[in-house]
């Protein structure tokens, strides 16, 4: 029996060289088409498979056959001839093996098995290059490229792994299996330096041989370099890495990237560095061996894998290498297709979303009044006495952060909560923010205005230190009779260039982080004063203050990296930084909120609680929140309560607005009309004519827009992108105004509203 059963895999060994091209075609052929081609109908499927796998079987054997007569022609080595030639079946189908990750939907454990078919096929071409007659040499090239490509692999795939889940714009989220291709195909771009450096050391004999190797060394360092600045962008922001990004790195924002996460990061790139130094070492000193014939060998196979990965798959193009470099390149060569107009088509989409514009006026975006219809939003006492009004910007603050707005995080803001059960305070919901960040999402919401800028050209390249625009300080002094306009920040009130930048909008008096130091004994506890620290400072400069006066208040301690603050109130076990974050900003407006409702201004001061622009979304993009609030972009619903004594204002108003729509309403509440290049409505009148909302900054365009597809009952559409990554053709503009607004329509809007802010044509 046991002869038997010996004689039985005897014969199965003889056999099995025959079955392998046959079967590694098949498994090459069913997972390729399993995940490029549609599987029904299910004839066609099978038919186009059977197809395919005769071909590729046709063209193993006329590669056999070409393999065969050109070692003839080279080799004298009957290794070549005969040993390795007997072994080609078997490395084909374990090549084939790769193609079974097609089948599965699991990044990590396609991973996990490309790693081990790596190992496998690196293990049987160990065992068969033994046979050489000088197979010292052939194994130990052979040790060093798979070493290089298990290393290189590895690396990228945790790379790409990350990238993919903390960018918040891949459009390729929903096919699996795209970091294995993009891990992939990175890793053949740097084996294919590899491979062509090498070649030419072995072409030269001087030290120039060492260029190409050490240019190829140095750029791969520097990749992994801005790979460590890439994670961390992603982790705050949900973007790659970009020249907006990297110009924000220095000034008075260097405390916020420079943080723990960073100093990890920075630490993770000196350990990879330092293990590919001795990688590289090794083959350097593989290199020197002067084995030249088995590398030449290898450096030939590689450029052919590589070479065909690079074209035949396109992930490489998805990569963030690639994007990133991408974006670097088009920035500093200024590349911008758009021409700087305003087609009617687009002018005519706008207007759905109350953006209207004469382009034969040089005031392109001038109307007459505020409102139309003068409506009691006032309570009679300030009729003759206007009530003082306080602002408060919080930062960040999106409304899913509070229990006002979402169920999900109940207790999680009993400040904000106190404030909107009050009889006499208003909620709105279907707030959006206009812009981002803080400069540009205030300016927005003082300025009822779209900024077609942001922090880049305010804070590093001084293009943005004033402006001509008409907002809601300047409005409330000159025909509302307010005394005094104030603006607080826990930060240098240069930063950003706010000091300018607020005086240009009627403001008389701009505090500061130092200024602040001048009223108080404190040490600022988080970038500048706390919160907690902020809101009895405020109190103070009001004190004396002629009525009435406005009074502005940006937060800070919601601000990234969410532990600025040194006086944290940790909200449950404290594991969550964002939600300790919003609890503290929450429990320091809780102990204002009560001292106000105590004191003499409870009776005659609006105070509106408001966010200054959505909260980064990559703050929710983790294990910490619920999948639902993952993906989000820097464009969200808003937290925006107003308080108003003896109001008879509805308790809720549930109308799509957006931050350009605040001054307006805020003026409309005061009855205060005048003429004004304001983009926004008031959200208690014509706003409800227009329930499609827009917005724009340097790294984000957003529409959330009500269409009517097919007929059917509408819904909303809402879609973001970044102006440089969007790569418009002329196809993407459509021809008929009452189809949905584009992302590349609202590039050309952009584009054309940056061109008419240089003009000065958007002034007052």
């Amino acid at each position: 029996m046991k002869n038997k059963i010996k004689q039985l895999f005897k014969n199965f060994g003889k056999i099995l060289p025959a079955i392998y091209p046959i079967v590694g075609s098949f498994v090459i052929v069913a997972g390729w088409n399993w995940y490029h081609l549609p599987h029904k109908t299910h004839l066609r499927f099978v038919l186009i498979s059977c197809v395919m796998w005769l071909f590729l079987m046709a063209g193993f054997w006329v590669f056999k056959w070409l393999y065969k007569r050109l070692i003839d022609k080279i080799a004298n080595l009957s290794f070549w001839k005969k040993d390795f030639y007997e072994s080609i079946n078997e490395i084909y189908f374990i090549i084939s093996l790769f193609f079974l990750v097609f089948f599965s939907k699991l990044e990590v454990l396609s991973l996990f098995w490309f790693l081990t078919v790596i190992f496998i096929l690196f293990w049987r071409v160990q065992t068969h290059l033994s046979k050489h007659p000088i197979s010292f040499q052939w194994l130990t090239v052979n040790r060093a490229v798979f070493l290089l490509v298990i290393s290189l692999f590895l690396i990228f795939s945790l790379l790409q792994y990350l990238s993919f889940y903390y960018y918040i714009l891949d459009d390729s989220f929903d096919f699996f299996n795209i970091v294995l291709f993009r891990s992939w195909s990175i890793t053949c771009f740097w084996l294919f330096g590899f491979a062509i450096s090498s070649l030419v050391y072995f072409k030269l004999h001087s030290k120039l041989k060492f260029i190409l190797f050490s240019l190829w060394s140095a750029l791969l360092i520097f990749s992994l370099f801005v790979w460590a600045l890439n994670i961390g962008t992603l982790y705050w922001t949900g973007y790659y890495f970009n020249p907006v990004i990297f110009s924000h790195v220095g000034g008075g924002v260097g405390q916020v990237f420079w943080n723990n996460i960073s100093y990890f990061l920075f630490a993770c790139f000196l350990l990879v560095s330092l293990l590919l130094f001795f990688l590289f070492k090794y083959l350097l000193r593989a290199h020197q061996s002067n084995f030249k014939r088995p590398f030449q060998f290898y450096n030939y196979i590689l450029v052919v894998i590589c070479l065909f990965s690079l074209f035949g798959i396109s992930s490489f193009w998805n990569t963030p290498e690639f994007l990133i470099t991408k974006s670097f390149i088009d920035h500093y060569k200024g590349i911008d297709n758009e021409d700087i107009v305003l087609p009617d088509i687009i002018k005519q989409k706008l207007e759905r979303f109350g953006l209207f514009y004469n382009l034969d006026n040089f005031k392109v975006a001038e109307k007459d009044y505020v409102f139309k219809e003068e409506k009691d939003l006032l309570p009679d006492k300030f009729k003759n006495e206007p009530p003082n009004i306080l602002i408060v910007f919080f930062e960040s603050f999106s409304s899913c952060l509070t229990s006002v707005y979402n169920d999900d995080f109940r207790g999680l803001t009993p400040g904000l909560q106190e404030m909107a059960d009050n009889p006499n305070t208003t909620v709105f919901k279907k707030y959006y923010n206009a812009s981002t960040p803080t400069i540009t999402g205030i300016m927005s919401q003082l300025c009822s205005f779209l900024p077609p800028t942001g922090h880049e050209e305010i804070e590093k390249e001084d293009k943005f230190r004033s402006h001509h625009l008409l907002c809601l300080p300047e409005v409330l002094k000159e025909q509302g009779g307010y005394t005094k306009a104030t603006y607080v920040t826990a930060v240098p009130k240069t930063f950003a260039h706010k000091n300018t930048i607020f005086s240009a909008m009627g403001v008389d008096e701009i505090w500061g982080k130092d200024e602040l130091a001048k009223i108080t004994k404190e040490e600022p506890l988080s970038w500048g004063y706390s919160d907690h620290q902020l809101y009895p400072l405020m109190e103070k400069l009001t004190k004396d203050t002629p009525e009435p006066w406005l009074t502005i208040l940006s937060t800070v301690d919601n601000h990234p990296p969410y532990d600025l603050a040194e006086d944290m109130v940790c909200w449950e076990d404290g594991k969550n930084l964002v939600l300790n974050s919003v609890y503290t900003s929450d429990d320091a407006f809780k102990i204002f909120w009560e001292k106000f409702e105590e004191s003499g201004m409870y009776d005659n001061t609006i105070v509106v609680a408001v966010a200054d622009h959505a909260i980064f979304p990559q703050a929710l993009n983790n294990k910490n929140f619920d999948d639902k609030y993952h993906h989000l972009t820097f464009y969200d619903e808003n937290m925006f309560m107003m308080y108003v004594p003896d109001s008879v204002l509805p308790k809720e108003v549930d109308v799509y607005s957006s931050g350009v729509d605040f001054t307006p309403t805020i003026l409309n509440i005061l009855n205060i009309n005048t003429k004004n290049s304001f983009e926004g409505w008031s959200i208690f009148g014509e706003r409800k004519e227009y329930p499609n909302l827009v917005g724009m900054h340097e790294i984000g365009l957003y529409i959330n827009e009500e269409v009517f597809p097919g007929g059917q009952e509408s819904k909303r559409d809402k879609i973001y992108g970044v102006p440089t990554n969007l790569n418009c053709q002329p196809k993407d503009y459509t021809q008929n105004s009452s189809e949905p607004l584009t992302l590349c329509e609202l590039k050309v809007f952009f584009n054309w509203k940056r061109e008419m802010l240089k003009e000065g044509r958007c002034w007052k």
